[in-house]
């Protein structure tokens, strides 16, 4: 549910996408000279947003956001710029949005695309970061990790930092303050996994001017992330090796995969394997599914990783291991565990099947989850960030086939409450539906004209089926 957009790539050793030197203690959008590396982007800005840490509290602690703009190339140009809303929480997307610039169009090129890391991740300053935990999209992944994590809010909140004010309901105040420092009057959000959260929580706390929202993957608010993430992950998963059955030639290559994936798994949740004194764990690989599924890639080498791991050959596994989401840990325990965990309860997680391994083994890791929490004093809940959102803005909501994080069902249930907004499913997709043309023709039509009303005669033959990646012959 929390994935980043496909915008965030691989980490580099610039640090952001301008000079980082700016005077903190002054409020406001300073602009800058952007990175060399932006060097023969067209219209390319480059600034920093300087914020109150807790507004109001007038104490000098402030956060800085780096903002990156690419302003409309077209003759045409229209005067409501598209915001950009990453994925996590604690994914970026300014760190290596020069070379996405390079590679990517822009799905409009009429107006301007505003960039920026959320606060207290990404390139952010501070970064609520808490070094390589083993930290997924699924949970935790191991007791160690939870006590390094409990560590890392203690030490976040002795050092005060007010974690209260790392969420999305804040975050809307941020984006409330870039446009006003910009001088934007109309404008339109695009939102990817938990970027979609954020942006109805600006539908929700602060709509004035928002014009037209998109939503790919959506989360919304009333949604429980904990209960049925098991169940999720397992449905998914088998989606996919169930795909892989039905395909002759990935049958023949991989035959009997999800029942080889099973006892594996049973396997290894009474004893996990070690190799060349190394333990892999039942726990660690239904995060790694988890994390292979989200991806078109992924999911399409799916039935080939795991073949590769079951004959012995843990390298995909040993990576994820190191890495795991890659995400700024602080920003995503101070957001989630504020508006999402509070108002669940990890006894639920009791009730899954205990003859699904995938389940069981994912429970696992997504009931430290609530370990964590307890050393992140992040305040109490407000009620409103567990209610459905009610709007009238037009939004043009796009749903993936496979998507154990922001499963369709979410969105055909919020879009009932979206008096302008229609949900689309795209058949043989993955999470943010990444990489599908259609969904970008789709998404331009939207922004042009703020209706959800688009052309989706295209979703028929987007993924007609789904591609396995079977190796070599």
């Amino acid at each position: 549910m929390w994935r980043s957009l496909s915008l965030v790539l691989a980490a580099a050793f610039v640090l952001v996408g301008c000079n980082p030197k700016v005077d903190t203690t002054k409020l406001g959008y300073h602009k800058q000279t952007c990175s060399i590396l932006y060097f023969g982007i067209k219209k390319v800005e480059c600034g920093t947003l300087v914020v109150e840490e807790t507004r109001g509290a007038n104490n000098g602690r402030t956060v800085a956001l780096p903002v990156v703009i690419q302003r409309a190339t077209a003759a045409n140009a229209k005067p409501d710029p598209v915001i950009m809303l990453h994925g996590g929480p604690g994914g970026g997307m300014v760190d290596n949005l020069w070379l996405a610039l390079r590679k990517t169009d822009r799905v409009t090129a009429d107006r301007d695309w505003i960039f920026f890391d959320q606060r207290g991740t990404g390139k952010s300053n501070p970064s609520l970061d808490c070094g390589q935990a083993p930290l997924s999209d699924a949970g935790v992944t191991s007791e160690a990790g939870v006590k390094q994590l409990q560590a890392c809010g203690q030490k976040y909140a002795a050092q005060g930092f007010d974690l209260s004010q790392y969420n999305s309901a804040v975050i809307a105040k941020d984006i409330h303050d870039l446009r006003m420092a910009l001088g934007i009057k109309a404008y339109n959000l695009y939102g990817g996994s938990y970027g979609t959260r954020v942006a109805m929580a600006v539908m929700q706390h602060d709509p004035a001017g928002l014009r037209a929202a998109v939503l790919s993957s959506t989360w919304p608010p009333e949604a429980n992330a904990t209960a049925p993430l098991p169940a999720l992950v397992s449905r998914e998963t088998r989606q996919v090796l169930g795909y892989c059955a039905a395909d002759a030639a990935c049958n023949a290559k991989f035959p009997n995969m999800e029942k080889r994936l099973d006892d594996l798994l049973r396997t290894w949740l009474v004893k996990p394997a070690t190799v060349k004194g190394h333990t892999y764990t039942a726990d660690l690989l239904a995060a790694f599914l988890l994390d292979e599924i989200y991806s078109r890639e992924g999911a399409q080498s799916l039935p080939l990783t795991l073949d590769t791991l079951m004959k012995g050959d843990y390298t995909a596994l040993a990576n994820f291991e190191k890495t795991q989401a890659g995400y700024t840990e602080g920003q995503f325990f101070t957001t989630l565990c504020k508006e999402e965990f509070a108002f669940e309860n990890p006894a639920d997680l009791d009730k899954v099947n205990p003859n699904d391994p995938i389940a069981v083994a994912t429970a696992h890791d997504t009931r430290r989850f609530f370990e964590v929490c307890k050393a992140f004093p992040v305040g109490a809940p407000d009620p409103v960030e567990n209610q459905p959102l009610t709007s009238d803005i037009p939004t043009l909501m796009l749903s993936a086939d496979i998507d154990a994080g922001c499963p369709s069902e979410l969105s055909d249930e919020a879009v009932k409450r979206l008096s302008r907004g229609k949900n689309y499913f795209f058949p043989n997709r993955t999470h943010t539906i990444a990489g599908s043309t259609c969904a970008k023709k789709m998404i331009a039509q939207f922004i042009e004209t703020a209706d959800a009303n688009v052309d989706a005669t295209c979703i028929k033959t987007d993924q007609p089926k789904f591609q396995f990646n079977l190796g070599k012959k």
